[in-house]
């Protein structure tokens, strides 16, 4: 009798051995689940370094005039969703912003509610904008970028982060940071290519920097992706949106600004 309890409890023991060990590799190394970003925007710097120290003589007087009334930063809540190779980057519906935000992100063109579509595996990319009331869907590749992966490491959201430098194709530099224990290659935008999930970008040339708030791994996710599904937006490749928007914009707006804005619309 005395041999059955003790027979008994290890079979139970071993049970519960590998149910946690079970669930510790379902933890560490899931491939779906859903991710809460905050983007935030340096909105001081953005005006003073890409708008002010860029302007002619008359924008110049205009932006320097509403400098002390911008926020030094903007919080906007993004999640980003993966399902193995696929991700889908978008903005949080109904987060609440003061209505002086919400004019000068339009005024200053940074944020354009963008709805990001990635296929890691055919590197195919759709990202939904909607740019001063015309909504376009980009359709391209998702962005190569070379990294160099470094010994820096910094914890967010709870998982150990490894830090790795980059370059977009079109030449823009990011900082990466990845986790091991989610083994997709994605992260916020378009940026991806690390080996594993990037749960910290930064950008500096845009004064940008996305940090994970939450992981929710599981075993199931649902990607809401009616928007890129509308045969009646207008859909292109990332110069032609470029072409396009830089000959309108640059109406009001000097060259180097312009492109400033079109590396926002096409990250």
């Amino acid at each position: 009798m005395r041999h059955m309890k003790i027979l008994n409890y290890s079979i139970l023991f071993i049970l519960l051995c590998c149910s946690t060990f079970a669930k510790a590799q379902y933890t560490l190394f899931s491939k779906v689940g859903s991710i809460s970003f905050d983007k935030t925007m340096y909105m001081k710097n953005i005006v003073n370094k890409q708008f002010i120290a860029k302007a002619d003589g008359n924008s110049k007087d205009q932006f320097e005039r509403m400098l002390p009334t911008i926020p030094e930063n903007v919080v906007l809540k993004k999640t980003l969703k993966f399902n193995g190779n696929e991700t889908l980057f978008q903005p949080v519906v109904g987060q609440e912003l003061d209505m002086k935000v919400k004019q000068l992100i339009m005024m200053f063109a940074l944020d354009f509610d963008a709805q990001t579509l990635s296929n890691l595996a055919t590197k195919d990319y759709k990202r939904f904008n909607d740019v001063m009331g015309d909504k376009i869907i980009i359709q391209d590749s998702v962005k190569t970028v070379k990294w160099r992966i470094t010994d820096e490491y910094r914890e967010i959201a709870g998982y150990t982060c490894r830090r790795a430098n980059g370059f977009t194709s079109d030449s823009t530099y990011v900082i990466g940071f990845y986790a091991n224990e989610i083994p997709v290659s994605g992260g916020p935008e378009s940026i991806n290519g690390l080996p594993g999930m990037i749960l910290g970008l930064v950008v500096p040339s845009q004064h940008v920097s996305y940090f994970a708030t939450q992981v929710e791994l599981s075993n199931t996710i649902v990607m809401d992706k009616k928007v890129f599904e509308n045969k009646k937006t207008k859909s292109m490749t990332r110069k032609q949106m470029v072409d396009q928007f830089t000959e309108t914009i640059s109406q009001w707006l000097n060259k180097e600004t312009v492109k400033y804005i079109m590396q926002l619309a096409t990250l």
